[in-house]
């Protein structure tokens, strides 16, 4: 059966109602939608959050350099979460993303040190093995038809084994006999340096990307009348022009390191990749309902492919971001960053989304769960209390989302 035979069966099984029913009933429907509601009380409850920390911290928590240090200590948690969303919005579930981002860092040390790789090479090396092991994971779930819960721990065993019988354990890092890490990779003037400023310009041109691809997005969510484009778009510049100098007025450009960058840089070509492309509708198609995507003609098990190798290498990079602002490798080092990036990934379904994994939303709520958790812990609260906090929010998140899932007419 082709895929019109197919359309006219569904059509025949499930007529249509008549066309004279949606316009009668529709004044009944208009107000907001519950992906709206959600939308709203999400960043209302974390605007909440932020004016008590106005309140109650003041000048000592709302600091433009200890915001943009935040920013970037958590880069390699931003990173994982896109690896983990990416990997979500095709309905599959990636939990070897840690692990994976651990072997990255001892890869990209260790082949440098012990093995006298230039650092270029060991990078790609350590992106490559990524890769690897989501194609690993890719092909237990579709050829294999292992659980992808299944599979992805059992790759995660597999590569965090790996990586303490190549350390024995210990800490890898730069020795008497290999040198220090190059100095554009780790160390004072790195990438990894906080102190190694951006130039201005390109500090302008990130809060410029990053405001207008969220303007963007929420104007795609939450549509107007045609006949208003026009003026929606002039909107969408103007509006950017005056965050972006906005920005400019309070340093936020200047306080840009190189990590900031990446990551943006990162999550711009995830989202016009998921936005854009074919592959990316692909990938929604197949997140909403894989049967329907299977009847629509789409190779599920080749996105699904697709998407595991995508989290694997991302999540390498993650690994090899580690590696640049500690300068070492040791087991289990991005293991703590797993459930943050899982938290930050759902957050996205109830921001600037309807009930979908978002790469902006990703980010802006895993950015948003790092402000909130250092402003308790700049508030008193101990840091032993930040898994807690992410739990939380996980549990919440994903409350919400499956509600959005069920919503009648899903």
């Amino acid at each position: 059966m082709n895929t019109d035979e197919v359309t006219d069966a569904m059509t025949v099984q499930d007529p249509p109602p008549p066309a004279t029913e949606p316009d009668a009933a529709a004044p009944a429907r208009r107000g907001p939608t519950l992906e709206m509601v959600s939308s709203v009380a999400t960043v209302v409850a974390f605007g909440v959050v932020f004016v008590v920390f106005a309140v109650w911290l003041g000048t000592e928590f709302y600091d433009v350099t200890r915001l943009s240090f935040d920013a970037s200590r958590s880069a390699p948690q931003l990173v994982l979460a896109v690896a983990v969303a990416v990997c979500l919005s095709g309905h599959q579930f990636d939990f070897s993303v840690a692990a994976v981002a651990t072997g990255a860092c001892f890869m990209s040390v260790g082949l440098f040190v012990n093995n006298g790789w230039s650092m270029p090479l060991a990078l790609l090396a350590a992106v490559v093995a990524g890769a690897l092991a989501g194609l690993v994971n890719g092909l237990l779930v579709t050829r294999l038809r292992v659980s992808a819960f299944i599979a992805t721990l059992g790759t995660s065993g597999l590569v965090a084994g790996l990586g303490v019988a190549y350390s024995a354990g210990t800490v890898v890092g730069p020795t008497p006999d290999s040198g220090p890490l190059p100095d554009w990779f780790s160390g004072a003037g790195s990438i990894g340096d906080f102190q190694n400023k951006v130039p201005l310009v390109v500090g302008l041109v990130v809060v410029a990307a990053v405001v207008l691809s969220a303007l963007i997005s929420l104007d795609q969510r939450f549509p107007g009348p045609d006949r208003l484009r026009p003026a929606r778009t002039i909107g969408l510049v103007v509006v950017t022009a005056l965050l972006v100098l906005g920005g400019w007025a309070l340093g936020v450009p200047r306080e840009m390191d190189w990590m900031i960058v990446f990551v943006v840089a990162l999550a711009v070509v995830a989202w016009t990749v998921m936005k854009y492309t074919s592959l990316g509708q692909a990938v929604y198609a197949v997140g909403g309902s894989p049967k329907a995507a299977s009847f629509a003609g789409i190779r599920t098990d080749r996105v699904w492919l697709c998407l595991f190798v995508f989290s694997g290498a991302i999540a390498a990079v993650a690994g090899c971001l580690i590696a640049s602002t500690q300068g070492s490798a040791a087991p289990g080092v991005a293991d703590p960053l797993l459930l943050p990036a899982y938290a930050g990934a759902f957050l996205s379904t109830v921001i600037i989304s309807r009930g979908r994994f978002h790469i902006w939303g990703t980010v802006a709520g895993s950015l948003a769960l790092v402000y909130v958790t250092d402003g308790l812990v700049v508030g008193g609260v101990p840091y032993t209390w930040t898994q807690v906090i992410n739990g939380a929010v996980l549990i919440v998140t994903v409350a919400l989302s499956t509600i959005l899932q069920r919503r009648p007419g899903r």
